[in-house]
Parts: structure tokens; C-alpha cells; sequence
């Protein structure tokens, strides 16, 4: 079974590069870790037919300096998932909080073992995994 990554997963990684070309990689990732595997349910674990459906990007976005705005880049995101602009994220994790559809993408407390504070966590809906059409949040380029 050959192992890929979500088209949406995919665009947005890209624009979040392009945005930042000089951000920090360090706490990038999307295959699942021996950690993921442990737990058994995470949306970094590719499904039967080999797709991943989440990205983790590093909190800095600018490479070691100020400011540190991946919680503006988590609102942006999920204010677009909320008045229905963006369709393809099924939830965002960071700094300790969880958005979702489940309360109308209102951040409410995570209570993972992983806070996400080095990293936000993106998941994608399984319907998301050949839309890789752009996003349009003023951070990444759109309108």
C-alpha cells in the first residue's frame, strides 16, 4: 500500500511555506510516529487505503524570531471553517485548545496527552483527500 497525504493536507502546507519561507520545520510532520501508533486513533495513521489526513506545523513561523502568530494562522482557519468559506478541515489543535464543527468551532479545552504547543495539528475530512484547491485566508495569500 503506497502511503499519501491528503490533497487539502497538501495545499495547505504549501501555502503555510510559501507564506513563511523561512519558518521553523522542527516540529513538522504527517506520517505517523511509534507514539501514533501507540495510542492507535490519530488522522496521522494512513486508513486502509493508504491516506493520511493531518499535518502538524511548527508554532514558528518565523524562524526563531517575533512575533509568534500561529494562533492568528489557527483563527484565520477556523473562523473560515465556521461561516462555512472552508469545508475540508475536520478540527485544528493548538496550544492546548480543539476546535471542531462540535460546538461551531468554538476553541474548547484539549485534553490529549499532547498540548500541541510546539506545533498547531490540522486534521482533514476523508471527502478532502483529492480537493486541493487553495485557500483563501488573508494570511496565506487569499482574499
Amino acid at each position: 500500500m503506497k502511503v499519501k497525504l491528503s490533497k487539502a493536507a497538501v495545499q495547505l502546507r504549501e501555502q503555510i511555506d510559501d507564506s513563511f519561507p523561512s519558518r521553523s520545520r522542527r516540529s513538522d510532520g504527517w506520517i505517523a510516529d511509534a507514539r501514533h501508533l501507540r495510542a492507535g486513533k490519530s488522522d496521522h495513521i494512513p486508513d486502509a487505503n493508504g491516506w493520511v489526513r493531518a499535518i502538524d506545523v511548527s508554532r514558528d513561523l518565523f524562524e526563531g524570531s517575533e512575533p509568534d502568530i500561529m494562533g492568528d494562522l489557527c483563527d484565520q482557519l477556523r473562523l473560515a471553517c465556521k461561516s462555512k468559506q472552508e469545508k475540508r478541515i475536520a478540527y485544528i489543535i493548538f496550544e492546548g485548545r480543539i476546535c471542531s464543527r462540535i460546538l461551531n468551532w468554538k476553541w474548547r479545552t484539549y485534553k490529549g496527552a499532547n498540548k500541541h504547543t510546539k506545533h498547531a495539528h490540522f486534521s482533514f475530512k476523508k471527502e478532502a483527500d483529492l480537493l486541493g484547491e487553495f485557500y483563501q485566508v488573508s494570511m496565506l495569500g487569499g482574499e
